[in-house]
């Protein structure tokens, strides 16, 4: 607890930021998501699956929200005992993460705006970075500074899912990944730009969650239209 205190205390952004933040990001998931929702469930043969899926993923979005909220009321005991809980739902979002992308390009349901293996390759490097933001997050939750940081990183790394839904991608024809990258970013870097704004330099919890992302969609595209993806996704479909 003291390590914890003492390591609020040398970071001078507040917690309302934080808080701001984690909704922000919970506002793109269910902007982006309330448009294709209702259709999915009224559906009479959706995918168990993308159900369980989806459940996790809004276990995912209500925790961001709650952990930030917790620590702004003072309650970190709490805050605490809901974050191993978190792990094992980081644990279970990306194994659903990986099973859901793998479904979707074996049914056939790839969105018309993203190439097949872009959008493999985009889905499964994403959620590898936000298993190791987590992960490196857990390790260091001790550090609050680094932990939070990591976390919120962590979440805007699987921010595509709710961007792609809200945003009108088929308007943007072949540049729509990197339009979503560059909203991605922009709100990725809230982060960075809070901390040069109060404490005149940024954390370097950051230059490892943002490079990282950044990092990943930089190796999509080389990637997405290798020989290797091109296999994987024809092995996929069948």
């Amino acid at each position: 607890m003291a390590t914890i205190d003492a390591a609020l205390r040398r970071d001078e952004v507040g917690h309302g930021f934080y808080l701001a933040w984690s909704l922000l990001m919970a506002g793109v998931f269910v902007a982006g998501f309330s448009q294709t929702v209702p259709d999915d469930l009224a559906t009479a043969h959706f995918p168990v699956l993308l159900y369980v899926h989806g459940l996790v993923f809004t276990g995912w979005v209500v925790l961001t929200v709650a952990q930030p909220v917790l620590v702004s009321v003072g309650d970190v005991r709490r805050h605490r005992q809901l974050g191993l809980a978190g792990a094992g739902l980081a644990a279970a979002m990306v194994a659903m993460g990986v099973a859901a992308t793998v479904f979707t390009v074996a049914k056939h349901n790839v969105p018309s705006f993203f190439p097949k293996g872009v959008f493999l390759v985009m889905n499964l490097l994403l959620i590898a970075v936000f298993g190791a933001l987590v992960a490196a997050a857990v390790r260091l939750r001790r550090q609050a500074d680094w932990h939070k940081r990591l976390m919120l990183c962590a979440t805007a790394a699987i921010l595509g899912p709710g961007l792609g839904r809200f945003l009108p991608m088929s308007a943007f024809g072949a540049f729509a990944p990197l339009v979503m990258f560059a909203v991605n970013d922009a709100i990725l870097l809230a982060g960075p730009v809070a901390d040069l704004a109060v404490r005149r330099k940024v954390h370097p919890a950051y230059l490892w969650g943002v490079a990282a992302v950044v990092a990943s969609q930089v190796l999509i595209g080389p990637l997405a239209f290798s020989p290797l993806a091109d296999a994987t996704v024809r092995a996929l479909e069948g």
